[in-house]
């Protein structure tokens, strides 16, 4: 299963919380109603993610499937 699901467990978790943040957000209908507030958390809570996965990710951790090639030219 590691093949399959690369990345740590906390990881997937945090897509399970990710999903559920949203279908709160649509039932409670607050990309309507609140939108300007909606997108500043969206955005937020987005640079954050990223931000805590880079910042955990340790150098040489594998995080994707082909390998990362750096071109020299």
């Amino acid at each position: 299963m590691r093949e399959i699901f690369l990345g740590k467990p906390w990881h997937w978790a945090l897509l399970v919380v990710i999903g559920v943040a949203f279908w709160l957000a649509g039932e409670y209908k607050l990309h309507v109603i609140y939108f300007n507030r909606f997108l500043s958390v969206l955005l937020l809570g987005t640079l954050a993610l990223v931000l805590v996965l880079v910042v955990t990710t340790r150098p040489g951790e594998r995080v994707t499937r082909d390998e990362i090639e750096i071109d020299d030219d």
